[in-house]
């Protein structure tokens, strides 16, 4: 009998022992073919990232290559971050790969949970290739984040699939030095991605001995996807003029803001909220009788409904409602009698519904405004009618607006835009009536060895009908560099406009640098002027010069020839301008507004 339980005994041990080596067999080889997904995907990602460096620039619609996966069941999702060592130029100097590893002891990478508080994509959802095309591009337009790719790997045997999100941040660290050196510098520092949670703080001060006080400062903090609600949330306090400012003194302010955009078609709300207050303060010491003293508030809501966001998959037409409540109320108003009467120092409010039927998709391509990062090109419509009630300067009068947006880009990678706006107030008929339209053609990126050209043309027409209390039509820096004329009393406006740019494989550290020129012309219709008509042109040379790595923007060094300024003469007018920002893609709808024409 005991030699029966001692022989039972030791097949029972065997057999376990067997057992757990089957099983940690089993489990490594699951283990081991897990990470063998994992990597593969990975490589794929880093592929597709570091593109750049073929001679082919990238044209490809969003979703395409999700669209064989479609109604397959997500099953993991795992975040691959890859460090400043993979560019997406491919293989870089050595010096710029010194920096890269450099930058990687100085960088935190965002941190997995902050890629998915960026996600709305999730396991055990159907693959929706239209909807992973949005969320790729989502991830791409943070201003922490460079590349973006998504990885789709299919599950033998199963209708499954595994998602990787690889992306590549941005070094988060940045500063600047401008202002008027040496009497006046101005300091920026800032970080885009604090700690890797898309957190961003920035510190500005400013020296000024002609200024009282001698130092001014600014704060601000930036959270990206609140809590993963997709919401931004700013804050800040500034006293160097850069917040709303109103009015044309110096100004501080305070506030806060926050945004949630309609991320994508198969979302169902969009809105926001903000407030601040605003103060005139005198620092260049201007006498009483001189300065305008005046504080006010502004308040802001808005919030829309996405009607349609469970469509079939491939049907992207959407309608959007929207409502919107504003108020911007004077505290304290200036006591001179001569500005008392202009809309900008008296309370304004209003609320507007805007109602809209859109349909858009995407492009990916390159060299437009970057320098090699995948660029986000919409193609579709938007159609939408705004009217509401608004008070300014105790005028009470009903608005309405119509607003067409069309958007095509093309296989070859050509794309343009066509805009048609027409606006009115309504008080015993139409008062302040504009109407604008124009569009914008950008050629495809043409390959001249390791060299890319692009092209463009624009042109702009605005009227104004009856006015009242609106704008004059004017000519600021946005239609002709170095020309400013708003002492004009004009009703309509011309504006051409035409630009070529050289994109070279020209690298210093990192830094790319593209050339370009420009040709502009404008002209302003005036009733009440000597010269009923007035052209203006401009002729530019230019060097925009970026570091697709850093969180620093465009830095454009230009200089602009003026047959004809204002004044009836010829200049030169050169401007440098640094931290541009050709970042966001465009958006599926916004807040209802008043139309903008200056």
């Amino acid at each position: 009998m005991s030699r029966f339980k001692l022989t039972f005994s030791v097949i029972l041990f065997l057999h376990m022992l067997l057992g757990i080596c089957v099983n940690l067999f089993a489990q490594n080889e699951n283990d081991t073919s897990k990470t063998s997904i994992t990597k593969k995907a990975l490589e794929k990602g880093m592929d597709l990232i570091t593109r750049s460096n073929r001679d082919s620039v990238l044209v490809e619609k969003a979703e395409e290559k999700f669209l064989p996966y479609e109604g397959r069941v997500i099953r993991n999702i795992t975040v691959e971050n890859l460090g400043f060592e993979f560019s997406i130029y491919g293989t870089e100097k050595p010096i710029v790969q010194k920096v890269g590893r450099i930058a990687n002891k100085l960088h935190t990478n965002t941190r997995e949970k902050t890629i998915r508080q960026h996600l709305f994509i999730k396991p055990n959802q159907l693959l929706n290739p239209y909807k992973l095309g949005d969320n790729e591009r989502y991830l791409r337009d943070q201003s922490f984040i460079l590349e973006s790719r998504i990885v789709v790997t299919p599950i033998e045997g199963t209708d499954s699939v595994d998602l990787a999100i690889v992306t590549r941040d941005i070094f988060s660290f940045g500063g600047s030095l401008g202002g008027t050196i040496p009497t006046s510098p101005l300091l920026k520092v800032y970080n885009a991605n604090l700690d890797g949670r898309g957190q961003g703080f920035e510190f500005d001060i400013l020296f000024d001995h002609d200024r009282t006080p001698k130092v001014g400062i600014g704060l601000a903090y930036t959270k990206s996807s609140f809590l993963g609600s997709f919401a931004d949330f700013t804050a800040y306090y500034t006293q160097l003029n850069s917040g709303i400012s109103a009015g044309e003194e110096k100004e501080f302010a305070t506030g806060f803001s926050l945004e949630r955009p309609l991320v994508s078609p198969y979302s169902k709300f969009a809105g926001g909220a903000g407030w601040s207050q605003n103060w005139s303060q005198n620092v260049d010491s201007r006498p009483d009788s001189v300065f305008l003293a005046y504080r006010y508030n502004i308040m802001d809501f808005w919030m829309g409904y996405n009607f349609g966001s469970n469509k079939a998959l491939q049907d992207r037409k959407r309608e959007f409602l929207a409502l919107r409540a504003f108020d911007g109320y004077f505290i304290n108003q200036p006591d001179q009698e001569n500005v008392i009467d202009e809309s900008r120092y008296n309370d304004s409010k209003g609320i507007l519904a805007e109602f809209t039927v859109y349909e858009q998709d995407f492009f990916k391509t390159q060299y437009v405004y970057g320098f090699g990062r995948t660029e986000d090109i919409p193609s579709g419509y938007n159609i939408s009618t705004t009217w509401g009630y608004t008070n300014t300067m105790g005028l009470k009068r009903p608005y309405g607006d119509l607003n067409i947006n069309f958007k095509k880009a093309s296989k070859s990678g050509s794309f343009y835009e066509f805009n048609l706006n027409g606006a009115s107030y309504l008080r015993k008929g139409i008062e302040d009536a504009v109407l604008q339209t124009g569009g914008t053609y950008y050629t495809q990126a043409f390959t001249l060895g390791n060299y890319k050209i692009r092209n463009s043309a624009s042109i702009l027409y605005t009227q104004l009908y009856k006015r009242v209390t609106s704008d004059w039509l004017t000519i600021r820096s946005n239609l002709i560099p170095g020309l400013r004329v708003e002492e004009v009393d004009a009703t309509q406006r011309i504006a051409l406009g035409f630009e070529s740019s050289l994109f070279t494989p020209w690298s210093l550290i990192g830094f790319r640098i593209a050339p370009f020129t420009s040709f502009y012309w404008a002209k302003l219709k005036c009733y009440t002027c000597e010269d009923r008509y007035q052209n203006f042109t401009g002729i530019s040379l230019g060097m925009r010069i970026r570091n697709e790595n850093l969180i620093f923007g465009t830095i454009e060094m230009k200089g602009t020839f003026l047959p004809t300024d204002d004044e009836g003469n010829s200049k030169f007018a050169f401007s440098f301008r640094k931290n541009l920002r050709f970042r966001k893609s465009d958006i599926f709808v916004t807040a209802p507004n008043l139309i903008v024409y200056n």
